[in-house]
């Protein structure tokens, strides 16, 4: 039995399967030829002309090369080479290594070290490269006990730079078995680099997590929506059910580093908190791939629920589908930082062993707007804390002196009181820092083995700011006058 699945181009690949479209191969090989047809009438029969060229010169070199050629590599050099040509790290050709990943990992459940990853994006500054960049680490994964941190770059995987490679060929590169290791060298911010040797492990990631933030009168439904993957639905309706029996009064949805996934995933969630009116539409060239999803009548969550929905630049592909279906419905507030960019959808075609991830369509807010490469502002622009690179440079020279793993070793219960004392100790003596992320350094490290928290209040300014702002007397007024994403790009 062949499973049907559509991804919404996620940057993020570490555990590659985001999503699939499997399509059984007789239906291609019956509907390419129809494509190809078309395209060739309309581009003079190029496409059938450079289509002979190609398998002509395939059997020259099977038949006339000097040595034996195994048709496979050759194959699969043809593929490579067709895909590259397109100019987008989206549509790739799977070896067979990376096929078979992709379709065992749709579960949330796989062997690595738990980074989401993408290709660096825009255009490189003379003389450097792009290298591909950590989205976010995964929580309790041996990248996030590792103190790994989103906009790190990964500069080479065991001593092969990642210069040439795609997200999926890292990505493939590694994963590997539980227990065996994998050597990665990092750089963060202009010029600090660091090698981390991993072990594999088991990674099994909840697609949310959830929880009741108490403020005064105020019971603010908290939901952190991790993977868009087919459980996703399902467990987000269970969770505002089970918020709405613990009298939720208000609700923010945290989608921050979430990189994308499903489509089907973020429609149905997006349809939980809607009952009219447009989701998302995708357009392509062919006329499958046009398509409006549309709200249905029943909600799960009432609209007189205040919600603001948070966002970062980690925030791609499903979590911008929800962000933009939010906020051009005025259904919630975005707050954060402004989103990646992702606005296209891939299908992934197996052959035999191997196979493809090829861009079929792009997709639409509610307002008409494509976010690719331009992605969304949030209606409250909260910044996360961003170092200098000379701050980089104190970061690198405070782990190299070794005092914040020492204070988390001799202070394992230490109160914030304890590490904000501590961390103004350090200050004074010359680590150009800000305070509160040394603090924040302190606890992260005390709790490296911890399981993580469902919600920060100590040091998420971003969260603490959505609470603030969710629970004010002007909320609804702020939420009413607030700018859709064409009003929003037109006023730039």
């Amino acid at each position: 039995m062949k499973v049907f699945k559509r991804e919404v181009g996620a940057p993020v690949v570490a555990w590659s399967a985001v999503a699939l479209l499997v399509l059984i191969l007789s239906l291609f090989s019956v509907s390419a030829p129809a494509a190809v047809a078309q395209t060739a009438t309309t581009q003079g029969g190029d496409v059938q002309r450079y289509s002979q060229l190609l398998q002509s010169i395939y059997q020259f070199i099977i038949e006339n090369y000097v040595d034996e050629v195994d048709p496979a590599k050759l194959y699969e050099g043809a593929m490579k080479g067709m895909f590259d040509a397109l100019g987008d790290p989206h549509s790739i050709f799977l070896d067979e290594d990376m096929m078979s990943d992709m379709m065992r990992e749709t579960d949330g459940t796989y062997a690595g070290i738990g980074l989401y990853i993408s290709k660096q994006t825009g255009t490189p500054k003379e003389g450097e490269q792009k290298y591909v960049e950590v989205v976010s680490p995964i929580e309790d994964t041996p990248a996030w006990k590792a103190g790994i941190l989103p906009g790190d770059l990964i500069i080479s995987i065991e001593g092969d730079s990642t210069a040439e490679m795609t997200a999926d060929q890292a990505s493939a590169r590694i994963r590997g078995e539980a227990g065996t290791k994998v050597e990665l060298r990092f750089r963060r911010g202009g010029s600090y680099e660091f090698d981390v040797e991993f072990t594999r492990a088991t990674i099994e990631i909840p697609p949310i997590k959830t929880g009741i933030i108490e403020k005064a009168d105020a019971k603010i439904g908290y939901i952190r929506i991790i993977e868009w993957i087919p459980q996703t639905p399902d467990k987000v309706r269970a969770a505002l059910e089970q918020l709405k029996s613990e009298g939720m009064t208000h609700l923010i949805v945290d989608v921050r580093s979430n990189p994308g996934g499903l489509l089907d995933s973020v429609v149905d969630v997006c349809d939980l908190f809607l009952d009219s009116g447009t989701i998302v539409s995708t357009k392509g060239r062919t006329e499958t791939e046009n398509y409006e999803y549309k709200a249905k009548p029943t909600i799960t969550v009432s609209k007189n629920i205040p919600m603001i929905v948070l966002v970062n630049q980690g925030s791609a592909s499903a979590s911008e589908i929800f962000a933009g279906a939010m906020k051009d419905t005025h259904r919630a507030l975005l707050l954060g930082e402004k989103t990646y960019g992702k606005g296209s959808v891939q299908q992934v075609f197996p052959l035999d062993k191997t196979g493809f991830k090829l861009t079929m369509a792009r997709y639409y807010t509610p307002s008409g707007v494509n976010i690719d490469k331009t992605g969304i502002e949030p209606d409250i622009v909260s910044p996360d804390l961003a170092l200098s690179d000379k701050q980089l440079e104190a970061l690198e020279k405070l782990y190299d002196d070794g005092f914040v793993q020492a204070f988390a070793k001799d202070h394992p219960q230490a109160t914030r009181e304890e590490r904000k004392t501590y961390a103004q100790e350090l200050l004074r003596k010359g680590y150009d820092l800000p305070e509160i992320y040394v603090e924040k350094l302190l606890r992260d490290e005390i709790d490296r083995t911890k399981p993580a928290l469902v919600y920060d209040l100590e040091y998420d300014t971003q969260l603490n700011e959505a609470i603030s702002i969710v629970t004010s007397p002007d909320f609804s007024t702020r939420l009413e006058n607030s700018k859709t994403i064409e009003q929003t790009m037109a006023k730039h």
